[in-house]
């Protein structure tokens, strides 16, 4: 009866680890709403309209278009380098900017905000492929941004000529500070990140830990709570192309696993 036992638990815990496969299976023929519900609880769309200017939406579980889209579905056929039902995000230089930008993008909002100086441990965290650089070579796939207009990007993520790239502004309305933390990462290579935003009643420290191809970085960045005060912050991930020229290139992003998490 014993060895019955056992045998009806290793049949159990089987049928409960395919089930638990199937369930988070993605499907290349489903919108990305519904290979990810991360999406449809925690972030907008920024994406374009018919006349190729920026529109932000809701994300349903069946939304999906020419920018927004599963890999292998639909009619952009497949990219074969990166995983099926990847999250694809496709934004064609030289398209429609939000206000106080020049570069287009069909980036992903959080819907949730925090501020520098008051107590939290966020976390964004995915894998990343960068499928197609535009011309500059030079695209931005993660942020935490802010809703003041102009010179609130207060942490920028990006892949530029194959290095990933840190670009910090300390103080709302900074220039740039670029740190380059990865380098020889190409084409297709997957990008593996978390991005830690930590506040207390005293500042902010933002840390990213990044791994592609076996190397791995880390770096903590710190952000006075003068410098950002009031201003609320969010979280961003998805294709922030830059190139503003219509030269006939576009930027292709893809993500295979997508995160977000409050406390």
């Amino acid at each position: 009866m014993k060895e019955k036992g056992q045998l009806y638990g290793l049949l159990a815990g089987l049928l409960l680890t395919t089930l638990s496969a199937s369930a988070w299976a993605k499907d290349e023929q489903n919108a990305p709403g519904e290979n990810y519900p991360v999406l449809t609880r925690s972030y907008l769309l920024q994406s374009f309209d018919s006349s190729q200017k920026v529109k932000e939406e809701k994300i349903t579980p069946k939304l999906q278009n020419q920018y927004f889209y599963s890999n292998c579905g639909g009619s952009e056929g497949c990219d074969s380098a990166i995983p099926e039902g990847a999250i694809m995000f496709k934004a064609p230089s030289g398209f429609g900017s939000t206000a106080h930008s020049e570069f287009p993008r069909v980036e992903l909002r959080a819907r949730q905000n925090f501020v520098n100086g008051s107590e939290f441990n966020n976390e964004q965290s995915g894998s990343v492929y960068i499928v197609q650089a535009p011309s500059t070579r030079s695209i931005i796939f993660a942020q935490i941004h802010g809703d003041k207009p102009g010179g609130s990007e207060m942490f920028k993520l990006r892949w530029e000529n194959g290095a990933v790239v840190a670009g910090v502004k300390e103080n709302y309305g900074d220039a740039e500070k670029r740190t380059t933390l990865l380098s020889g990462v190409g084409l297709n290579e997957k990008i593996d990140y978390k991005l830690k935003a930590k506040g207390t009643s005293g500042g902010m420290k933002v840390t990213i830990e990044l791994s592609a191809d076996g190397k791995t970085a880390s770096k903590t960045f710190s952000y006075p709570e003068l410098g950002w005060k009031g201003i609320q912050l969010y979280f961003k991930a998805g294709n922030y192309n830059q190139d503003k020229d219509k030269d006939g290139s576009e930027a292709k992003v893809a993500y295979s696993k997508l995160d977000v998490r409050y406390q």
